[in-house]
């Protein structure tokens, strides 16, 4: 009997587990800590290619996007970490403020936080696709932010919604540890790369793997 490995069913799995394997080379590169943006990047290299079929082998393109956008991804990442510093000891400050003075700050930090989340859902993935300096990076990933809003808030949907449900209660903590483990940042970045498929449409000529993306 001969196995037909060209199905749908055997390339769903196929997907599956190259995700996992993402997942597990993401988190690996992650550990160090202040190379989360570079693995982040080199996560989003392959997942943009994957929805599109395009992926070839994941390991080498993974380990080469980490290599060669490490310096940028890891400037941004550190960038990113003093600007949530900032704004963290920000908000706190302004909820030690009385009265109407305390409630406006604290919605206005609110609204920065929103930003500063958008931009860090942006910034990596725009990285993975455009040549571009860090400037233009972030300035790109702000405009985005504003002018693609409906995909912003489905993309804040989906990671908020996925991190509250982990934390839910013990039993879905529990559920959820090995699933983030297994795939779980792999799958949140397949969704996002879906989407962003569609937001990308605004710097024209999608089908280019790697371009100038200054807006």
């Amino acid at each position: 009997m001969r196995f037909n490995t060209d199905n749908v069913v055997m390339r769903a799995l196929s997907k599956i587990c190259d995700m996992v394997c993402l997942n597990i080379m993401w988190l690996v590169c992650c550990i160090p800590i202040v190379t989360i943006g570079a693995s982040t990047t080199a996560l989003y290299t392959v997942m943009l290619k994957m929805v599109k079929n395009e992926e070839g082998y994941i390991f080498r393109g993974f380990f080469q996007a980490f290599k060669s956008n490490f310096k940028q991804s890891t400037m941004i990442w550190l960038i990113l970490i003093a600007l949530g510093v900032v704004w963290f000891i920000d908000y706190r400050v302004s909820g030690m403020m009385p009265g109407m003075a305390g409630t406006v700050m604290g919605i206005v930090f609110l609204a920065v936080g929103f930003l500063l989340l958008a931009v860090t859902i942006y910034v990596f993935p725009l990285t993975a696709r455009y040549e571009n300096s860090i400037k233009n990076t972030f300035r790109n990933a702000l405009i985005l932010t504003v002018g693609k809003l409906p995909y912003t808030l489905l993309m804040i949907v989906i990671l908020v919604a996925a991190i509250f449900a982990s934390f839910w209660n013990t039993v879905t903590l529990m559920m959820a540890i090995p699933l983030w483990f297994i795939v779980g940042g792999a799958l949140i970045a397949w969704v996002n790369s879906y989407i962003l498929r569609r937001v990308f449409l605004i710097f024209g000529e999608e089908n280019q793997t790697k371009e100038e993306g200054q807006i």
